[in-house]
């Protein structure tokens, strides 16, 4: 064999693959060599003859193209739970998305809102109707954009799949925001989002772990490299939760009943009018310094002393009861008061 003769032999393997399948080493243990890295590896042989040394001869090249892994890692920030009123609007719930991986990827996002089954006593929250009228699943997500903790309205870039898809290179992270809103809901509710993240790679969402994508992944310029699939489906999820602990406030106001000047229901010009207005405090909490106050509609006359809190009959003027009949206005002054509690008012009016 000729000393003098080298020759080079150039193939892609799929080390990473080998690695996971065969010896079942977690990727976090790997060195995270970036992937399309070629690695080079050749032997040499010093001998002797007789005594006599011989020029050293070298083995054919070994060159490895290390293939890419996919491995997206999604973790809850928002730890234990945010607490959240009862109801209440824009409540920021933060994901933190890296890319486990050794090359550069990219992520779709979506979310789901009370994943079935909804355990006993929770609710489902609602996308942030400010945000996501539509309450679909990748809306009312935000991808942090000017490196300021917390969410930052106007600043931070609401996510549009197809569009502004995060792509994050190899070992670096992204925190996502998802708001939502909370209905009325009892004390002590839980509300579950659950957001997946999914590889874009071509073939990577869906796939089994260690599945092999060819010509797909990361390769520094250095040919045709390969992704292996290290996460079931090319996914990565995890769920952050809000709880109703907070006072929540509804109020809820109503024709209770209609005396026309004929003896009938009808809405008619003289017809009185009697309305009915329900206040609901649930939660727990004190609203402090507690007003209602409803002005009275032009084409409408109060009727005097009409005034009634809890059934019990109030006065107009300003005096020790809480009612007052002022400006044209009904109000009724609560003071502080502990929920749970719910109180009724009504008044009478006339139809001008």
């Amino acid at each position: 064999m000729s000393n003098t003769k080298r020759k080079f032999s150039y193939f892609s393997y799929a080390l990473c693959a080998w690695l996971f399948s065969c010896f079942a080493i977690p990727v976090s243990a790997l060195a995270a060599t970036p992937a399309g890295t070629l690695i080079t590896n050749t032997a040499i042989v010093n001998y002797a003859i007789g005594g006599t040394p011989q020029s050293p001869m070298s083995s054919l090249a070994a060159v490895v193209l290390v293939d890419e892994i996919i491995q997206p890692v999604l973790t809850c920030q928002s730890l234990p739970s945010v607490a959240v009123n009862s109801p209440s609007i824009n409540d920021v719930l933060t994901f933190l998305l890296s890319n486990g991986g050794n090359g550069s990827e990219s992520f779709s996002i979506a979310r789901s809102n009370g994943p079935l089954p909804l355990p006993a006593g929770n609710y489902t929250p609602i996308n942030s109707v400010a945000y996501d009228p539509l309450n679909t699943p990748t809306g009312a997500i935000f991808l942090e954009t000017n490196n300021v903790a917390g969410f930052q309205p106007g600043a931070d870039l609401a996510y549009v799949p197809g569009m502004n898809d995060p792509v994050i290179a190899a070992g670096k992270g992204l925190v996502v925001y998802v708001l939502s809103d909370t209905s009325n809901v009892p004390a002590n509710a839980q509300g579950d989002v659950l957001l997946i993240v999914t590889s874009r790679t071509t073939g990577a969402a869906g796939a089994a772990v260690a599945t092999r994508l060819l010509g797909v992944g990361d390769n520094l310029g250095n040919g045709a490299g390969n992704a292996i699939v290290v996460t079931p489906r090319a996914e990565a999820a995890a769920t952050c939760s809000y709880v109703a602990t907070g006072l929540g406030f509804v109020m809820n106001k109503s024709v209770l009943s209609v005396a026309d000047p004929l003896g009938g229901a009808l809405l008619m010009p003289g017809a009185v009018m009697t309305y009915q207005i329900t206040v609901n405090l649930n939660g727990v909490g004190i609203a402090s310094g507690l007003v209602v106050s409803d002005p009275i509609p032009a084409n409408l006359t109060y009727v005097p002393g009409s005034i009634s809190v809890g059934g019990a009959a109030m006065t107009d003027a300003i005096d020790a009861d809480v009612a007052q009949f002022a400006t044209n206005t009904v109000s009724v002054s609560l003071g502080n008061v502990a929920a749970p509690a719910s109180v009724v008012i009504t008044f009478r009016a006339t139809i001008n």
